[in-house]
């Protein structure tokens, strides 16, 4: 039986993990996340953070430049914000790291374990014969699929390519590897292929409290489109993802990259007349989804919210 279990990184300190973020080699909302609390876990335990002040200067940098880069991302921000809501002054020193180091413990373990439970909801919603459409690169969604193989289910995957950085190439390496029949398609084909798919299952950058997604640009009108041709869409995620600021008005942060990974200078012939935008997430409405694959089960859009209490008491147990 294969192990489901993803792999992150091998930190060396608080700054190898924001050079990993900003080189794109952290890849997926759950290890963003994990990401983020091995920073300043690494950070307390390397750095001489010798008094209050020094220590919040410095986890208050590490989370800024970490949110910097990846904006979208709300396990970022979810991490940052558990950790920079422990300082407090009035704690003895030691202890007030003891503390940190511990959740930031609790929050790489819970999302492993949140994650290796999403992949076995998941996993349950493909049937033996299934065709099954995924977009981009999750590792959540490596999961589901390797946790559907060790059940002995057989099933095909169609995987769209996913540009401009082409993520989606991963996924067929490790699909291929556990003996899943994969379909490499381009974006723009998804309309064809889509007719043949029995459900679609997509990873999650972040959940809104309004039951939408952000994810991968291409996920919303994949969602769309599937709508009317009547495939159910499910989006995988741990509740981690889920931005609370979106209850209060707060509008998620849509990235975009350089448009030096859609073209080359010498595509155009007066570069400068031409306006190139790479867009690289979108949101899917709620109304487009089927059911959201969470460490709680499927849930309807709606109820992620009433979960988020349970999910933080588990993080700040001792």
């Amino acid at each position: 039986m294969m192990n489901t279990r993803v792999k992150d990184i091998d930190f060396k300190s608080a700054d190898h993990v924001i050079e990993e973020i900003r080189n794109m080699n952290v890849k997926g909302g759950s290890p963003f996340g994990r990401s983020a609390a091995w920073a300043f876990k690494l950070a307390i335990e390397q750095e001489d953070l010798n008094d209050f002040d020094t220590l919040k200067t410095r986890l208050e940098d590490v989370a800024k430049q970490m949110i910097g880069l990846k904006p979208t991302m709300a396990t970022i921000h979810n991490s940052c914000d558990i950790v920079l809501s422990l300082l407090n002054k009035d704690k003895d020193l030691d202890e007030l790291k003891k503390q940190i180091v511990k959740v930031c413990e609790n929050i790489i373990e819970q999302s492993f374990v949140a994650v290796e439970k999403v992949a076995d909801y998941g996993s349950n919603l493909i049937k033996e014969g299934d065709t099954v459409l995924m977009h981009s690169y999750s590792s959540t969604l490596m999961g589901i699929f390797k946790a559907a193989r060790n059940k002995g289910v057989n099933f095909k995957l169609i995987c769209t390519e996913s540009r401009p950085l082409r993520e989606s190439r991963n996924a067929v390496n490790v699909l291929t590897e556990i003996g899943v029949d994969v379909t490499f398609i381009s974006d723009a084909s998804v309309f064809e292929f889509m007719k043949t798919a029995d459900l679609i299952i997509m990873g999650a950058d972040t959940l809104s409290t309004d039951g939408s997604v952000a994810n991968k640009m291409g996920s919303a009108q994949i969602a769309c489109l599937a709508r009317s041709c009547k495939v159910p869409v499910y989006f995988a995620s741990e509740l981690y993802k889920l931005d609370l600021r979106t209850q209060y008005g707060y509008n998620i942060q849509l990235e975009r990259r350089t448009p030096l990974e859609l073209i080359c200078n010498e595509d155009f012939k007066d570069f400068d007349k031409v306006r190139v935008i790479n867009q690289f997430f979108d949101i899917t409405p709620a109304n487009d989804i089927k059911g959201i694959i969470t460490e709680f089960g499927v849930l309807h859009p709606a109820q992620m919210v009433s979960y988020w209490n349970k999910l933080i008491k588990n993080i700040m147990e001792d």
